[in-house]
């Protein structure tokens, strides 16, 4: 081996004990579920970061947007939508709740469930919340052309699809 193939060699050696990864194909971009996770990581914590300037979360602005989209919403339909436990949506509601975005509403013929609804100041909160969601994926997704969003998004959506309403 020349004693320049013996340095390349040792100096790839040593970017990989530093956590590097090597030039080239990996294996990782042939598995879409990995190529998903990390594509979400990268868009999720953008937005975790966006939002946070306005004092909310990507939990939470879903969970907003699901109510205001679905007014009457039972709260185990929310979790469902979210993915979450019931309970995790009673936490969640309760903050939504004491921000003044949702309201909890009796249900008609059953004193111990509630509807949803989101309050003219959720809405309002909702509105900027979207514009900012919409910048992140902007940034985010830059690198995808128009078409190229819209096709994944589609695609997302066969993986993943909203619960009816």
């Amino acid at each position: 081996m020349s004693k320049r193939k013996a340095e390349a060699a040792a100096n790839e050696a040593a970017d990989l004990q530093a956590g590097e990864m090597p030039a080239g194909p990996s294996r990782l971009d042939d598995l879409i579920g990995l190529s998903l996770r990390r594509a979400e990581s990268v868009a999720s914590e953008e937005l975790a970061a966006q939002l946070n300037a306005h004092d909310s979360t990507p939990t939470r602005m879903m969970a907003l947007m699901i109510v205001a989209e679905r007014p009457g919403l039972k709260l185990v339909d929310l979790a469902r939508a979210l993915g979450i436990a019931r309970s995790g949506a009673v936490v969640l509601v309760d903050e939504l709740e004491n921000r003044g975005q949702v309201k909890r509403r009796p249900m008609p013929g059953d004193r111990r469930a509630h509807s949803l609804v989101a309050t003219p100041r959720g809405l309002k909160a909702l509105e900027k919340l979207v514009d900012v969601a919409k910048a992140s994926d902007d940034k985010v997704f830059e690198v995808l052309g128009p078409r190229d969003r819209q096709t994944l998004l589609k695609l997302l959506s066969k993986i993943a699809p909203l619960p009816a309403a």
